[in-house]
């Protein structure tokens, strides 16, 4: 079966000491030509109004996951799906 890319978001729990005014997190999956899923780590100061501190790349849904809850505590159950119309804007925001 083939895995279908993943855009979800979720609240910190706890600041990160190295990027306290980090409030959310969105993982926006990314397809390569290849099929496998990448998943774009957004870091957001302010999500509403599209404010961001950084991103990473992150090589699986797994790895996402275990970093966002060493960093910032957030748990699997914590994630929720975005909507289309959030997709559809981060989407013309990268590109």
């Amino acid at each position: 079966m083939i895995e279908s890319p993943k855009y979800l978001f979720a609240h910190v729990r706890h600041p990160d000491d190295f990027r306290p005014e980090v409030t959310s997190i969105v993982l926006f999956g990314l397809a390569s030509t290849e099929g496998q899923i990448f998943y774009l780590e957004i870091r957001y100061i302010d999500f509403e109004r599209n404010i961001i501190e950084g991103d990473h790349l992150m090589w699986s849904l797994e790895e996402a996951y275990e970093y966002a809850f060493i960093d910032y505590g957030i748990r699997e159950l914590d994630w929720r799906p975005l909507s289309k119309v959030e997709i559809e804007k981060i989407e013309s925001s990268i590109g």
